[in-house]
């Protein structure tokens, strides 16, 4: 029987199959969210819509945190924030599309937010089922 906590021992082979869960868990995560989106990839056509605001948009560097900046960079990501009214409820999206694309240069990333100035009124095409969940373009 143990009495004292400090009894406890770890062995190397309890760390080994921690590291195999942790390893298949972020598996199982990451193919939750590749699933997701290709749901709403496949879904998303067939979704109503409505008119929405949008609130921000920008192209950015991937480098463009703290620790990175100065490096060169041969990748742009966009954000597109956005509001949208659906039966009485005031939500917020910020999803372009089902899967982010990425950039080479800032002048692909700009073409692709260019449709989409703050302050535009754009459709917002949301899940009827759980209309939190939106992108601007479907598909």
């Amino acid at each position: 029987m143990l009495h004292n906590l400090t009894q406890i021992i770890i062995t190397p082979t309890m760390l080994d199959d921690f590291g195999k869960y942790l390893l298949i868990a972020f598996i199982v995560g990451f193919g939750f969210l590749a699933w997701r989106a290709w749901h709403v990839k496949q879904a998303s056509p067939q979704w109503p819509y409505v008119e929405g605001e949008v609130l921000t948009s920008r192209a950015f560097a991937r480098n463009e945190t703290a620790d990175q900046r100065g490096t060169p960079t041969h990748e742009w990501l966009t954000e597109v924030s956005y509001s949208y009214t659906v039966n009485g409820i005031k939500l917020k999206g910020n999803r372009l599309r089902a899967f982010g694309l990425n950039h080479f240069d800032e002048a692909q990333a700009q073409q692709e937010i260019a449709p989409f100035p703050v302050g535009q009124r754009v459709k917002v095409y949301y899940d009827p089922a759980n209309p939190a969940s939106s992108v601007l373009i479907p598909g």
